[in-house]
């Protein structure tokens, strides 16, 4: 299983980046315009695979950490967030959200610099293993390894126990999950047998084939730049939000006038209907209420019950809670008429603080079951529907 030979692959990394791994000698000064890309064995690394029914990145942050919230509990806060983005279609966004300690990486830019990219040591050679499979990097007296499927992270592990040890557990792991991995898909490299060369072109190929793992920057400046693209992103799509419903009101203006003056006055009464029939291609009983309601939504004056705009919603409104604020959300079951919040919180008074945030983040909120938990606290539901600020 030990073996360090590399595949033949005619790919070549990027001129201006350099790649090190942490025993390699760093040579040369980076010239201007050049950046260092360092293979590092995270210590606090955790990678979580995620897919979502929706194909935009503006709220892909907001459903990540409201997906994982559960499992991060308290450390969420000291952890650092990077999306790894490995698909994205009109319905679908796919990929690994990787999560690092804030503390280990400073811990890694004092050493090596805050201009460095900094990514997790096994990812380099997933080429090696075609992006199926498991890559063990062992570097002094520790290993770390990802479990890859199509190029995706699926599980990262750091260890102090031998290489071969922790390769066994990776393929232990994955047969509980109904998985299997061949014994050849299983690649151990060792840090003191990989030079800068052979590195540079392990890497070049796993970043021609993973476009997603190209762009992963795990260094506290590239979750930050990630999270400001973010930003600007959720910024852009508002503002076209906005201008759609401009344009939605001109062009059910424009549709009225045609529609009034073909049916003239012995049709008027059905021609709300026609105008609503011919702009969204939907038939309606009320149409002047469900237009009202659709430009309502586009305007941001409600939530949309997609998952999207649910989480994004939540996000929204989790935010705005005071500090102190002592609530656990255990689990958000989504449905497109109705979402159920199940949580825990110390007080009644903070439950409200969170029905209120909601209600103010455009979403109709019901209270549901209350019940005291023994030894203190209480465990409650909240109802969400479509609703309006």
């Amino acid at each position: 299983m030990e073996k360090i030979s590399f595949a033949a692959k005619p790919a070549r990394a990027p001129n201006k980046i350099k790649f090190y791994h942490l025993s390699c000698e760093r040579g040369e000064l980076p010239l201007a315009g050049e950046t260092e890309a360092y293979f590092i064995p995270f210590r606090t690394a955790t990678v979580f695979p995620f897919s979502f029914p929706f194909g935009r990145k503006v709220n892909l942050r907001s459903a990540i950490t409201l997906t994982f919230r559960p499992i991060l509990g308290e450390q969420e806060s000291r952890l650092s967030l990077v999306p790894q983005v490995a698909e994205q279609r009109a319905n679908l966004t796919r990929g690994a959200a990787w999560f690092v300690s804030r503390e280990e990486i400073s811990e890694y830019e004092e050493r090596l610099g805050n201009k460095s990219i900094f990514l997790p040591a096994p990812a380099a050679f997933a080429s090696e293993i075609d992006g199926d499979g498991v890559i063990v990097w062992r570097e002094g007296d520790v290993s770390c390894a990802v479990w890859f499927k199509e190029y995706t992270p699926q599980l990262y592990r750091y260890a102090s126990s031998g290489a071969e040890e922790l390769a066994q557990w990776m393929r232990s792991y994955v047969s509980s999950t109904g998985g299997e991995i061949p014994a050849e898909n299983v690649r151990i490299f060792c840090a003191e047998d990989v030079s800068r060369e052979e590195l540079r072109r392990a890497a070049a190929a796993t970043f021609a084939a993973a476009p997603g793992l190209a762009r992963l920057d795990l260094s506290n400046r590239g979750a930050s730049m990630a999270e400001q693209y973010e930003a600007f992103l959720n910024t852009a799509f508002r503002a076209v939000k906005i201008a759609s419903a401009v344009g939605l009101m001109f062009l059910i203006l424009s549709l009225f006038i045609l529609v009034q003056n073909k049916y003239m006055a012995e049709s008027f009464a059905a021609a709300p209907s026609e105008v609503y029939r011919l702009t969204t291609g939907e038939v309606s009983r009320s149409p002047l209420a469900d237009i009202t309601k659709r430009l309502r939504l586009l305007t941001g004056g409600g939530v949309q019950l997609t998952l999207e705009g649910t989480l994004a919603n939540f996000a929204a409104a989790w935010k705005t809670l005071p500090a102190g604020t002592d609530i656990k959300v255990d689990a958000i079951r989504y449905g497109r008429e109705r979402t159920e919040i199940e949580g825990q919180a110390s007080k009644t008074d903070h439950i409200q603080l969170l029905r209120d945030a909601l209600a103010k983040n455009g979403f109709t909120v019901k209270l549901g079951d209350v019940q005291q938990i023994p030894g203190g606290g209480m465990r409650f539901t909240l109802n969400l529907a479509e609703g309006g600020r």
